[in-house]
């Protein structure tokens, strides 16, 4: 697991970054920009953000006009991209991590779970 300068994040979330980061560096050369990131000092939960972002953007098929839901305000009624921030809604309702680097599959591992008991 990564580590790195985490305060502030919730166990779920501080789990859900560390996935991104072990996920995303698994492409060589993400791996590369990810790491040359913390070597010049930028903060590890704004590296992680980003390791999120790539995920959250292969896992969803999102164009680059979208956003991810990692990246929308779940209570700003100005948010641009509806569509992030219903599927965030939806995440946070059932007790995910916006930072989930594959959201539809938690969610319907959540569906799941909720059907057996």
């Amino acid at each position: 697991m990564t580590t790195g300068p985490q305060e502030n994040l919730s166990p779920v979330d501080r789990e859900a970054l560390e996935r991104c980061m072990e996920i995303a560096q698994r492409d060589p050369e993400r791996a590369e920009q990810l790491q040359s990131m913390l070597g010049l000092g930028w903060p590890w939960n704004l590296v992680a953000d980003m390791a999120c972002h790539c995920c959250q953007a292969r896992t969803l098929s999102l164009r680059p006009w979208q956003c991810s839901p990692s990246s929308v305000d779940e209570n700003d009624p100005d948010e641009r991209d509806k569509d992030a921030q219903r599927l965030l809604r939806r995440m946070l309702a059932v007790g995910l991590s916006r930072f989930d680097p594959d959201p539809l599959q938690a969610l319907r591992g959540r569906r799941s779970r909720k059907d057996e008991t």
